[in-house]
């Protein structure tokens, strides 16, 4: 499922992927600018990047995007709560 597209006006690509070979899925953050990177991370590194508000991990992370990945980020957690229940 992805939670933002590329677009005229927006610079993400966010959704969920499961890697081969793995349970757990990872989600994929992807900037425009640097798709060939192709990141994906845990949710336990979602979560840590949510709670320490750090995402300059992320290859081509600006400030002006915290709010839009966070909404993205929560709403991916959200959906993994309620499909363990």
């Amino acid at each position: 499922m992805a939670y933002l597209r590329f677009s005229p006006h927006c610079d993400w690509y966010v959704f969920s992927e499961q890697r081969a070979g793995e349970s757990e899925e990872h989600l994929a953050v992807w900037h425009k600018d640097h798709k060939e990177k192709g990141p994906s991370y845990s949710e336990t590194v979602i979560r840590k990047m949510l709670e320490s508000g750090d995402y300059s991990a992320i290859p081509g992370y600006q400030p002006q995007y915290k709010q839009l990945l966070r909404q993205a980020f929560e709403t991916w957690l959200d959906e993994q709560s309620s499909s363990e229940t």
